[in-house]
């Protein structure tokens, strides 16, 4: 059946073209989700679909009588509204609100934090009777526990869904279509967020192709005006013409893409040391007798319940707080660099290249290459109009791009990212992560996403509802198994033993998967070796003992990749195999 049609769809906000011309049409048992960079229009586009806002132009048609259920990402309710006002007085939606951590049904909704307010939302519209489910970043706030059930509870819904989310696990398993906006403009894939990557891999390879023919042609142009005398006639001026055409077309189809190359500070050995520490707010203990050395290439990723201490733990290796039992100290060299929930205490007047500038007036890229604030901002997609804005005029993702900028500007050499992936757009995460994989520095990062904590994290610490911290080697896959499976004992969030009891083999062993996790960061890092080598060759174009030079070097580290590359594989279908079992 089908539910609800756009067609020739256009709109505009003031100096702001977001959609235009785009037609798309959703009908009975569509999972649809939908992705696209920061302030590419998602949010419009669900406006839209929900009747909260018309088209400039164009139609949308709707079924007769269609039931519309949305979450919002910032909802509002009523002064002096309680859950149960807001949520109702049903048995499912009771059900609902106690699943998603709201025991306290008779709490003002004013009293409750931002993450709470969220999951109110969330269990009125999945408790709504509807035809279309429309959800706008459902993940936020969410802890994993109530993620995965989220997932199961999605899957097994049977109305149409129009889901906007930056958790591409939660993605890939709900959606069966991915809508990409982008240029002001629909892309449908039909399939799995797998499927889409896989149509927008041949996308690009084939705009690829076109860009390489464009260039030759421009090339060729460019030589016959160089060549061409100064007195036109007709026909020389129908090329001028065409090569006009074509500088311009090369101009609309350049992307900008988000370019992080920001460096961090030499490290020492020692980082971060905890002894028997503990924190706790009033009677009640969060943390305790957490023993742990940090070591210089840390990849940690903290995970529990909302409430568990990931925040203090965060704020204990930071130095931002002082423990209540033990010590926490800090190496010498240790600059950390904080990327929290709560947002930077910016005037919100301040305009974007202000808010730059007064931390730093230019910062030298790793590449070596000297840019000032300005110029830095563009790498992080805003272009010269948008550094004129002020902060508070920024939307909630644009925020969040500021401040990873802002923090990562300042070089730490220890990097403590809380919930790093709410409000950050899919191309940002995947951006920030290769940076991570080749970041020379000490990485914890307390996060809900599980693509995210699989990609970035070797070892994994829960902490528990006694307030102790478990230590998972292996990263998110070897936690989750611990987590649900229960094979094999916890390890005691210490420093790792020189032995360990031997067990039955469930998944790689330790060894195994940390050299499973460096070759994942190896393997892109050896890549932009061999494309920086192959470019020098192209310029060393009579330079003989350059050439030379150049070409062993290149030829070692193709054979350095072909080694790392035919490792990976067997280390994967190992760990594959292991996971059969």
């Amino acid at each position: 059946m089908h539910l609800i049609s756009l067609e020739g769809v256009t709109k505009s906000f003031p100096e702001n073209p977001v959609l235009e011309n785009v037609s798309m049409g959703i009908s009975f048992g569509d999972r649809i989700g939908v992705i696209g960079r920061n302030g590419s229009g998602k949010s419009t586009l669900l406006a839209l679909i929900s009747g909260r806002t018309d088209p400039d132009s164009g139609s949308i048609i709707r079924s007769r009588g269609l039931r519309v259920a949305r979450l919002h990402q910032d909802p509002v309710f009523p002064l002096n509204a309680t859950v149960a006002d807001v949520v109702g007085t049903s048995r499912q939606a009771i059900a609902l609100a106690h699943r998603l951590g709201l025991e306290d049904t008779e709490a003002l909704c004013s009293t409750l934090s931002g993450g709470q307010r969220k999951r109110v939302a969330l269990a009125v519209a999945l408790g709504a009777e509807c035809d279309l489910l429309i959800l706008d970043e459902p993940t936020n706030h969410l802890d994993i526990d109530s993620i995965d059930w989220l997932e199961e509870h999605l899957r097994a819904r049977r109305e149409a869904l129009l889901l906007v989310t930056h958790d591409r696990f939660l993605l890939d398993r709900v959606a069966n279509r991915v809508i990409e906006v982008h240029e002001r403009s629909l892309h449908s894939h039909q399939g799995t967020y797998e499927n889409y990557l896989e149509a927008a891999t041949r996308r690009d390879a084939y705009e690829t192709a076109v860009e390489h023919r464009l260039q030759q042609r421009i090339k060729t142009e460019l030589a016959w005006l160089r060549r061409s005398p100064k007195a036109r006639t007709t026909k020389s001026q129908a090329r001028v013409d065409r090569a006009h055409d074509l500088l311009a077309q090369q101009r609309r189809r350049a992307r900008q893409e988000l370019t992080i190359d920001l460096p961090s500070r030499r490290i020492g050995s020692k980082v971060v040391e905890l002894h028997n520490a503990g924190k706790r707010y009033g009677d009640e203990w969060v943390l305790r007798h957490v023993d742990y050395r940090l070591s210089a290439d840390a990849r940690i990723g903290i995970v529990g319940p909302n409430g568990s201490g990931k925040t203090t733990l965060l704020s204990l290796l930071a130095g931002r707080i002082g423990p209540d039992e033990g010590k926490v100290t800090q190496g010498s060299t240790i600059h950390p660099g904080w990327y929290g929930q709560d947002p930077r205490p910016i005037p919100p007047h301040t305009r974007l290249h202000e808010a730059v500038r007064e931390h730093l007036e230019e910062v030298l890229l790793k590449s070596g290459v000297r840019v000032s604030g300005a110029q830095l901002l563009e790498r992080f997609l805003f272009t010269r109009d948008q550094q004129q804005a002020e902060v508070g005029d920024l939307s909630g993702g644009e925020r969040r791009r500021l401040e990873l900028l802002l923090s990562l500007m300042e070089a730490p050499n220890l990097l403590l990212l809380d919930e790093p992936t709410n409000d950050l757009d899919i191309d940002t995460l995947n951006v920030l992560e290769e940076y991570l994989d080749a970041w020379e520095g000490a990485l914890v990062v307390a996060s809900h996403d599980r693509y995210f904590l699989e990609r970035t994290c070797s070892d994994i610490f829960s902490i528990e509802s006694d307030g102790s911290v478990v230590h998972h080697p292996g990263g998110w896959t070897a936690y989750r198994i611990d987590a649900h499976a229960k094979t094999s004992p916890a390890v005691p969030a210490t420093s790792p033993p020189k032995t360990r009891p031997r067990q039955k083999a469930q998944r790689l062993t330790y060894n195994d998967q940390r050299e499973l996790n460096e070759l994942t960061s190896e393997i892109p890092r050896l890549e932009r070796r061999r494309s920086l080598l192959t470019e020098r060759l192209d310029e060393a174009t009579h330079d003989h003992e350059r050439i030379a030079a150049i070409s062993q070097e290149l030829a070692g580290v193709i054979d350095e990749i072909d080694a790392a590359e035919t490792r990976w594989l067997e280390l994967t279908e190992k760990a594959e195999s292991l996971s059969k079992d």
